[in-house]
């Protein structure tokens, strides 16, 4: 069954794990935008505990493949001095690095873009097409699993295993972060976490 998801900024690990354990994803691409959503914001966890990078946006529209990203302020440069101060000894961040840095210093001009951008990404790394396709309009009751309420703010129903992190010896184990956090951590074996969540 595919599964209907809202796009997200380098997804958390319980998006990417919804869409590696179903057959696909089915883009929400007729909702509304929602600040402070996975929509335009990822959480990876720094040296001082968790951290919150959003990308800001104008709010001339309200649907979400045509919010513009606005570049008053160079917050991709701030997004990569963070996760490089976040991952830098990572044991798989000199072979995917690269591929983030790349991408944040193109000039997208939709969120909707920035995304898709991030989430093939994540399919290019795990070898897997995530998308499958997007809605051509807006339904409230869908045929796929509606997994759109995926949230910052609601805590998630699955168990996340421990599994080694940077700062863990200082801030603890954070879950449920970007899948950055994932894949920098474990690389190819990201694969195994995904698909073992509960």
């Amino acid at each position: 069954m595919y599964v209907l998801l809202s796009t997200a900024y380098f997804p958390p690990i319980e998006w990417v794990a919804q869409a590696v354990q179903s057959s696909g994803i089915v883009l929400e691409a007729n909702e509304h935008f929602q600040k402070q959503s996975y929509r335009s914001r990822m959480h990876i966890a720094g040296p001082n505990g968790m951290q919150r990078l959003s990308v800001p946006v104008e709010r001339k529209s309200k649907d979400i493949k045509s919010i513009r990203i606005s570049y008053n302020e160079n917050w991709s440069k701030d997004h990569l001095k963070a996760i490089e101060s976040a991952y830098a000894n990572a044991p798989y961040f000199e072979v995917l690095f690269p591929d983030v840095k790349a991408l944040l210093q193109e000039r997208f001009e939709t969120l909707w873009e920035l995304n898709s951008a991030s989430i093939a990404l994540f399919s290019q790394w795990l070898e897997i097409e995530l998308v499958k396709d997007e809605t051509f309009e807006y339904v409230a009751i869908t045929g796929n699993k509606d997994l759109r309420d995926i949230h910052p703010k609601t805590q998630s129903n699955m168990n996340f295993p421990s599994y080694g992190q940077v700062f863990q010896h200082k801030i603890g184990f954070q879950n449920n972060l970007s899948a950055l956090d994932l894949f920098f951590n474990l690389g190819r074996s990201s694969w195994d976490y995904l698909n073992a969540l509960k």
